[in-house]
């Protein structure tokens, strides 16, 4: 049989133990153990911290109801809807033109900012944009008529800026059935600039479809982005190829004509690196400009402004001139700050107005434009006179150097001279000897 236990305030065990004092733990009968916390004990718990934390942190980042406001607005304005074929198709979809923001919200830059219905209802509270069933629906105001729906317009990744440095390659789609590629080179060879001759010129496939290859020249990308020939009663537009469609039709072309397009594009690309100049400021080339401008905003902390006398503020007011919006951004500008973006986690450049207001602006757009057009710094050629003066001075004797080689040779042969005198006596001695 077991021992009898002993008081609860101490015991000692068998086998010759130590006594043991119990613990709080020891005392803990099973029914204490199986015991629910009470509300009081989980108010009082740490654990209730996080959710605070996560609360404050929310309300920290929530979206600027300004800038969800201008994103919305944009979405659906005549710039957006001109090219927009989503949205344009759902307005349109609909008698009363009302779209969806469930839709709106699913844009990738709504995602960004975290924007739920609420925040967006609220930041159109003073818009003259229109909303039904609490914000289910939006549309445009007194249900403005769409703008015509045209092509979007290409935008390029940075490597497809020089992707036709070596030549273009274009296309012409929906060619008629009774013309073949000997029209298509005869209209767009006479269009072409005087000593430009077209390299290759392709079969009209199955798709009715045609494929160019040209040499390089001025403006060339801007000439084949306008084309546009006449072939019977029907015109063809020009488009140039690029990413995967370029890369099929490169395969297509002679391989002397690759060849070609190589060798023309490394000798661009040699003639592009060269020094720069933005305001004041020279550069190597478009890369050493691109390394500056990122030195400058990671030099800056959040919500620092760039002094306006500084050569960072004036390289930043030199790069607004080739954004697409140039004019229209800087208007009212009077200061430049660095600052998160509101689209994401990046940072970005600010342009602060006159009124107070404050804009962000994209420094790579700028950038993108200044490499499709470098500003190269202009090499001053010397005329004629100039030329024939730099020998002149060239060839002047510098103060304490050597004599030209006639004046060091004069007072020689005048040293020679006497000495020539002093044997003519001598001669004329010896000569009644030999008579004699």
């Amino acid at each position: 049989a077991s021992p009898p236990l002993l008081a609860t305030t101490s015991f000692v065990c068998w086998a010759g133990l130590r006594p043991v004092r119990p613990t709080a733990a020891m005392s803990m009968t099973d029914a204490d153990k199986r015991k629910e916390p009470t509300p009081d004990t989980q108010a009082a718990a740490p654990a209730k911290a996080e959710p605070e934390a996560k609360r404050l942190k929310a309300a920290a980042g929530a979206p600027d109801p300004a800038v969800i406001r201008k994103q919305v607005e944009y979405y659906l304005s005549d710039e957006n809807l001109r090219t927009d074929k989503f949205f344009s198709e759902k307005i349109a979809g609909d008698a009363e033109g009302w779209l969806e923001m469930s839709l709106i919200l699913s844009c990738n830059k709504m995602k960004a900012m975290r924007a739920n219905k609420e925040n967006v209802v609220a930041a159109l509270a003073g818009s003259k944009l229109e909303l039904k069933d609490g914000g289910v629906f939006v549309r445009r105001p007194a249900n403005t008529s769409l703008p015509k729906l045209e092509a979007k317009p290409q935008q390029f990744k940075k490597n497809n800026h020089h992707a036709h440095d070596g030549g273009v390659v274009a296309m012409f789609r929906n060619i008629p059935a009774e013309q073949s590629w000997v029209q298509i080179k005869e209209k767009l060879q006479a269009m072409l600039p005087p000593k430009v001759n077209l390299w290759f010129v392709s079969e009209v496939s199955d798709k009715s479809q045609c494929n160019v290859a040209c040499p390089p020249f001025e403006g060339d990308v801007a000439f084949f982005e306008g084309a546009e020939v006449e072939v019977g009663s029907t015109k063809l537009k020009c488009e140039i190829c690029y990413g995967d469609v370029l890369q099929q039709t490169l395969k297509v072309l002679p391989k002397h004509i690759r060849d070609k397009r190589e060798r023309e594009s490394r000798k661009r690309q040699k003639e592009r690196n060269r020094p720069i100049v933005l305001g004041s400021q020279k550069f190597v080339n478009v890369g050493a400009l691109r390394g500056k401008v990122k030195e400058i905003m990671n030099s800056r902390s959040d919500g620092e402004t760039l002094k306006p006398e500084g050569t960072d503020f004036k390289l930043i007011k030199a790069l607004l001139d080739f954004h697409p919006k140039g004019p229209e951004k800087s208007a009212g500008t009077i200061g430049i700050k660095v600052a998160k973006s509101a689209q994401g986690d990046s940072r970005c450049f600010f342009l602060i107005k006159e009124c107070g207001a404050e804009e962000d602006v994209s420094m790579k757009k700028c950038i993108d434009a200044v490499e499709l057009n470098p500003p190269y710094v202009k090499v001053e050629k010397k005329g004629k006179e100039d030329e024939e003066g730099a020998v002149a001075k060239a060839a002047e004797p510098k103060e304490g150097g050597a004599k030209p080689a006639a004046e060091e040779a004069k007072p020689a042969a005048e040293a020679a001279k006497p000495a020539a005198e002093e044997a003519k006596p001598a001669a004329e001695a010896a000569k009644p000897a030999a008579e004699e």
